[in-house]
């Protein structure tokens, strides 16, 4: 049986194999932006529109995205890998918004030029270890017609492409 340490290791070491597609959650709240990049982001359901994502409560936008209630879930093009950078800790909190095109709709703070904009109010906030799984209604939703979402994967930045099958035979 292995140790706490080598189990770790391991679930560690299988995540890297699991490729993610980067976000960035924004809010705002008395004036102050907040942001913070994740790659656990889940769609929930069609019935009521929602989505979850797992938040470190550690991180500078943990309690303001709780007080607030509404945010943005910023799906990154291939190209905004210097925007997930910014907020993955690149830069200090107050200067991460410098890096994107950024814009504000009722009050959010959010990338128009991103590969989708999933505006959201906070259903529940379910408390877990270290995080906070964050349930919110999809409230309104903007995309790009194309599709080059930025991929995380084994410690790296990656693209998407699409497979070209061939049947057998």
């Amino acid at each position: 049986m292995l140790g706490q340490d080598q189990r770790t290791e391991h679930f560690r070491q299988s995540m890297r194999r699991l490729a993610s597609t980067v976000c960035v959650i924004s809010c705002k709240r008395g004036g102050e932006r907040y942001g913070i990049t994740v790659t656990s982001v889940t769609p929930l359901s069609f019935s009521p529109i929602s989505i979850l994502a797992c938040v470190n409560k550690t991180t500078s936008i943990s309690a303001p995205l709780k007080d607030v209630g509404r945010y943005c879930i910023n799906v990154l093009r291939a190209s905004q890998a210097d925007v997930s950078n910014s907020f993955s800790g690149g830069l200090p909190p107050k200067e991460r918004f410098d890096v994107g095109k950024w814009a504000e709709m009722d009050g959010i703070p959010y990338l128009p030029d991103a590969q989708a904009s999933l505006f959201c109010e906070i259903d529940q906030a379910i408390s877990y270890a270290t995080h906070d799984i964050i349930i919110g209604g999809v409230t309104a939703a903007h995309f790009a017609p194309d599709i080059a979402p930025l991929i995380y994967q084994n410690g790296s930045y990656a693209v998407a492409a699409p497979l070209a099958l061939q049947k057998a035979g």
